[in-house]
């Protein structure tokens, strides 16, 4: 009987130091191919632009991606992408209700940013206002990816391309015409057109209504006025998005001033979008019809200037009408 007791422990150690020696399973699993969707990531100067997060080969999550070195096509470190530059940046979000500069500047402030960041979480790629401030031109980047699995350097991993400023974006410009006292028939005047143009000079925005002769409509004696809205179909104007100081109607343009340091304006949408709608009734225009232009933009940063700057005329052209 002791002799088999004596069997059994001997077969029991064994066993134990058996499963002791036995090599613990790795965890995790940490693939070989990592790429980028978007190859170049390519970025307008000022502008905030993001990518999709890395494609890691089906590896464990959470991945951690983190930015070894980035340089310029001759190989040159690009220590300009790793500066940090003061921007301006959004604090909270930015309302209506934020209708003066004291309120505004609780919303808004500056922070120190780098150009280009990898995000640590998933290795996502952003490009900040701070680009405003660089050349153009195409990089390449290395990066560590790691998880519980361990660790990988992939070297070149992709490009990086910073294409020059495009400081403003017209979103729509359209106009119809209507017969004096209904809002029933409308007819389209395909040939209306808005453009912007910026000028070096003081925060300003100047907004025209130009006829068929160049001649402008006078928004002092009321040639131009807010197109009314209803409760279903709300319609804005411009100083609406521009609440901060007084509306300036003068014979030939509104005048707005906008604040310093912003990272685009208008700040905020009204009912989801940036439409301004006027009317110049059919008294003002040889048509004897009421013109409604209506248009949208928004301006971003030039460069050289992390922010909205200078002066923008924003011209719209009715070369179908003439001012009575």
């Amino acid at each position: 009987m002791k002799k088999n007791v004596k069997i059994i422990c001997i077969a029991c150690i064994a066993m134990a130091l058996t499963y002791a020696c036995t090599k613990k399973p790795q965890e995790g699993f940490l693939g070989n191919t990592f790429f980028y969707l978007s190859n170049p990531f390519v970025g307008i100067k000022g502008r905030v632009t993001t990518s999709a997060p890395i494609q890691a080969d089906g590896s464990t999550n959470p991945l951690t991606v983190k930015l070894l070195s980035i340089r310029n096509l001759a190989g040159k470190e690009a220590d300009e992408l790793n500066r940090t530059y003061e921007i301006p940046i959004y604090k909270g979000e930015v309302t209506p209700q934020d209708s003066t500069p004291q309120l505004l500047a609780l919303k808004l402030g500056t922070a120190m940013y780098k150009p280009f960041n990898v995000n640590a979480l998933g290795g996502r790629l952003e490009l900040t206002p701070a680009t405003a401030l660089l050349d153009t031109g195409t990089y390449t980047f290395d990066v560590e990816v790691s998880n519980i699995r361990g660790a990988k350097t992939i070297n070149n991993v992709a490009r990086v391309r910073i294409i020059p400023a495009v400081p403003f974006q017209l979103i729509r410009q359209f106009a119809n015409t209507s017969a004096p006292n209904q809002e029933l028939t409308f007819t389209n005047q395909g040939t209306f057109t808005t453009t912007l143009e910026r000028r070096e000079g003081p925060n300003q925005i100047i907004i025209r209504f130009l006829d068929r002769n160049g001649v402008a409509f006078n928004p002092r004696a009321g040639e131009v006025q807010p197109r009314v809205g209803t409760a279903t179909a709300p319609r804005f104007v411009f100083r609406q998005f521009a609440p901060y100081f007084p509306e300036v109607a003068n014979d030939t343009a509104f005048v707005y001033q906008y604040p310093e340091k912003t990272p685009t304006f208008p700040l905020y949408m009204l009912n989801n979008a940036y439409l301004s709608s006027y009317r110049i009734p059919a008294a003002f225009n040889t048509l004897g019809q009421n013109i409604n232009p209506e248009f949208a933009f928004r301006l971003f940063p030039t460069d050289g200037v992390a922010s909205v700057s200078g002066t923008w005329v924003v011209t719209n052209r009715m070369p179908f009408a003439a001012r009575r």
